[in-house]
Order: structure tokens, then C-alpha cells, then sequence
């Protein structure tokens, strides 16, 4: 018998909650050995349609062989002491594919109390393991690069200390790197946890200088996958030569230019090269700090990282091997190398007159946000730490706000949308970058990823109004 007598004319409605569920149910018959089935069962184990028998030991030799034995016993005392059976395992179909199953069974006694029978279900779990696999790997992934993370960041306060004279050049250079991680991280956490693309880490990167992005080439393949400690290494090396730039190099003055180039070496290393001209002379004397020495280890020792300070402008050879990549993740629409215009803004300007309206629940960034647009003569309207307080200072109409997306356990979208109707600029404030994941009202909208920094802050609010 290989179908269930119970299954034909009046089970309509047992057929429509098997099919949906995707359950095999079987039986098992303690005298003889043999089992019935339905077809879901059978299709688990890769056949196409009902064998013509199944059996005990016709099951375990799809169990995985360091299996079986363990499933095994489980079947033997459920037919010997009338336990019921429960088990997850390994199983390679007929098709030579192999998947993960569930399987529940209980036993039916005589009036004896001898079994008769087992019956029960199985049911394909593939999917849940690999997603179990994955948040194991997440959950690893996101607590080494934690603990990476507070390690880089007693290595940066150390050589910060060494190498700045001020308080407020201290500041500035710890917040700077420590935005530049917050980007990697960024980059680091989308679906594809454990890698990125060069274009992403380059684009993120980028996004905290654009006003210098009309003066920076790019040319070549940058849909590269790194590892997740290479990506993080690349986004330190890309801040490190764009702070410089900006400051020292070919970006501090309006004549200046970086071409970056990508390329592919002899052993399947990928070759980067970061070429300025244009810009000052080089001082034929350099005192080596933190943000050299930042880029000559960034990569260890699967890749390397060669300055040479040339007459014409620095020129940065970034090298990665092989070992740090990655194979291209699926259905990855290969993205566009253009980068949008943008000017300098002047991060010190002036705000005098401007109202300034900042919703943000935590107490300690609405004041740091209210303090850094105060000092630079904004009348500043909040923090305001709730949406209805919000919606009433609109009231007075602020020339532009800086919104919060998440106040406790609501959302600023009623905020946002009053913003909009009322044509207010306004910036978000948030730790997705993607504004395509926040709601409707939000669309459209500039957005900038916490943390940031204080000019990147200041000069975003500037170029808005």
C-alpha cells in the first residue's frame, strides 16, 4: 500500500493542508517494515513519484552516515518502548542533492500495549538551517568586528594623543576616523554581511567629501568583492588619503585632481592606484604620523599599501590579494561609476539668522546638534524629543530641521510629511543610510548616518539652504 486510504474522497480538505504545508506524512507498520506514504513525502527525498515501497532502512540510507547511527537508535527505541521520535538530520536525495529534514513520529499500541505501528510527518527544513547557518556567522562576524572596533579605537586615541597639540585637533582627527568606521560598518552590514563591493566602500567613503567629487576619476572594474576585514581596511585607507587630500594634497586647492585606478594583477590581486596632481609642492620633509602609518598596515599581510611622495603629487599603490576577496554575489546589476556634482562648502560659515529645528530623542546628541548650530548664530528651536511637541513648533516655521527617524516608540513621519507640505527642508538623521528603508514620508529627503561629524553636519545644513 503506498498511498493512505483516508487521503481519497472525503480528505479534501486534509489534501489542501498537506499540499499548502508542504508535509510528507508517513506510517509505519511494526510487523512488517514497510511504510505508506503520501507524494509530498517521497518528493522530499527527491523522487518524482511514489516508489513502489519504502521501509526503515530505505530511509536511512539517505541519512548522512555520521547520521545515522543516531537516527537510527531514536527509530529502534520508538518501535521497541513505544517513544515517540523526534529528530532533525542530513539526508542527499535520489537527485544527489543535499537538504535537512525534520521528522516527528509516535507509535500506536494493541490493546496489549505491544506497537503496531509509527506515524508521523517530515518536513523539509533546508531553508531554516541556512538561515540559523547565517545569524551564526552574523552573530560571529558582528562580535569579532565589535571587539576589532573598541581595539581601533584605543590604537587611534593613543596615536591621536602623540600627535596633536590641541584639544580641538585631538577632537577633530578622532571623530574624523571614527566616522570613517561608522561608513565601513555601514557598508558591512547589508545582506551580504560577511563581504562588499569596492564601488560600495568607494561611494560610502566618498559620500563624506562630496564636495570634492567633481575633482576625483575613477576608471576601472569596481565591482570587486572584499572580505569584511578588507572592506573595512579599504574604507580606512580611502579616508586616510582623502583627509589629506583635502587638507595637504591635491584637493586643498581649486586646481588640483585624484585619479583612482583599478586594475588586475599577475595573481589575481586587485591593484588600486591613487594618483593626485595639480596640488602643492610636497615637503621634502614629512614627519610620519598616524594616517601613514594607518595606511602601510591597514591591509597586513594580504596586501600592501606603497607611498611615493612624488614631485607631482602623491601617488598611493594599494595592493589586494586574492585571499581577500570574494565571489560576486548573484543577481548584482553591476552599479554606475558616476559620481554626482558637488562644491565645497565652508564648514565654518555663518547661521546667523537662520532657525535651526533639531528632533532628536537622546538628550546627549540633541544638545551636541544644538550646541554646534548655536555657536555659529543659529537661533535653534528643540531638541524636541517627542512628535506631538514637534508638530506644534512647526507652528513657527523653522527655515530647516535636522529629524531623528526613531523617537522611542515612534516614528517622525508625521513630522516629515508636515516638513514637506510645508516646503521645510530638512535632514535626517539615522543609522541606515538607505532612505529606501524608512517610510514614505521620508523619501526624496538628504540623509546623513550616525555618527557624523561636526563639519560634515554643518557643511550638509549648508548646502541644503
Amino acid at each position: 500500500m503506498n498511498e493512505f486510504p483516508y487521503l481519497d474522497g472525503g480528505g479534501d480538505h486534509l489534501d489542501l493542508i498537506l499540499a499548502t504545508s508542504e508535509i510528507g506524512i508517513w506510517e509505519l507498520d511494526a510487523a512488517t517494515g514497510t511504510a505508506s506514504r503520501n507524494l509530498r513525502h517521497d518528493q522530499i527525498f527527491g523522487h518524482d513519484t511514489l516508489l513502489d515501497e519504502w521501509s526503515a532502512d530505505i530511509f536511512l540510507g539517505y541519512v548522512f552516515e555520521e547520521d545515522r547511527e543516531r537516527v537510527g537508535t531514536l527509530l529502534t527505541k520508538s518501535l521497541n518502548d513505544g517513544q515517540p521520535w523526534s529528530f532533525e538530520t542530513r539526508i542527499r536525495r535520489a537527485d544527489g542533492v543535499d537538504r535537512w529534514i525534520s521528522a516527528k513520529g509516535m507509535p500506536k499500541f494493541s490493546d496489549s500495549g505491544d506497537v503496531t505501528k509509527l506515524i508521523g510527518h517530515v518536513i523539509d527544513i533546508t531553508e531554516t538551517k541556512q538561515n540559523e547557518d547565517r545569524l551564526k556567522l552574523l552573530s560571529k562576524e558582528l562580535n569579532h568586528r565589535v571587539a576589532n572596533t573598541f581595539t581601533i579605537m584605543n590604537s587611534m586615541i593613543r596615536h591621536a594623543a602623540k600627535n596633536t597639540t590641541t584639544v580641538e585637533d585631538f577632537a577633530e582627527t578622532l571623530m574624523e576616523r571614527l566616522g570613517a568606521l561608522s561608513r565601513a560598518n555601514r557598508v558591512l552590514v547589508a545582506e551580504e554581511a560577511e563581504r562588499s563591493s569596492l564601488h560600495d566602500i568607494l561611494d560610502m567613503e566618498l559620500e563624506a567629501f562630496a564636495g570634492w567629487r567633481t575633482r576625483i576619476s575613477i576608471t576601472g572594474d569596481t565591482l570587486v568583492w572584499f572580505s569584511g576585514e578588507a572592506s573595512e581596511a579599504l574604507a580606512m585607507i580611502f579616508h586616510e588619503l582623502l583627509t589629506n587630500a583635502v587638507k595637504h594634497g591635491a584637493l586643498s586647492v581649486p586646481t588640483g585632481h585624484v585619479a583612482v585606478t583599478i586594475d588586475t594583477g599577475p595573481s589575481r590581486q586587485v591593484l588600486i592606484k591613487w594618483a593626485e596632481t595639480g596640488g602643492p609642492p610636497i615637503a621634502p620633509a614629512r614627519r610620519t604620523g598616524i594616517g601613514s602609518t594607518i595606511l602601510q598596515n591597514a591591509l597586513r599581510d594580504e596586501g600592501s599599501v606603497n607611498l611615493d611622495y612624488d614631485t607631482s603629487g602623491l601617488i598611493c599603490d594599494v595592493t589586494v590579494n586574492h585571499s581577500f576577496q570574494r565571489e560576486i554575489p548573484d543577481a548584482v546589476v553591476p552599479p554606475s561609476t558616476a559620481l554626482p556634482d558637488g562644491q565645497p562648502v565652508d564648514p565654518d560659515g555663518s547661521f546667523a539668522g537662520w532657525r535651526v529645528m533639531v528632533v532628536e530623542d537622546d538628550p546627549i546628541i540633541g544638545m551636541d546638534i544644538a550646541e554646534i548650530f548655536g555657536s555659529r548664530g543659529a537661533t535653534v528651536v528643540g531638541p524636541f524629543t517627542t512628535v506631538a511637541t514637534a508638530l506644534q513648533a512647526l507652528r513657527d516655521a523653522p527655515d530647516v530641521a535636522l529629524l531623528d527617524v526613531n523617537l522611542g516608540q515612534e516614528t517622525t513621519d508625521a513630522v516629515a510629511t508636515q516638513l514637506s507640505d510645508l516646503s521645510i527642508p530638512f535632514l535626517i538623521l539615522s543609522g541606515q543610510m538607505d532612505s529606501s528603508d524608512l517610510g514614505e514620508a521620508f523619501q526624496g529627503a538628504s540623509i546623513i548616518g550616525k555618527p557624523f561629524g561636526e563639519q560634515d553636519l554643518v557643511k550638509r545644513v549648508m548646502a541644503m539652504m
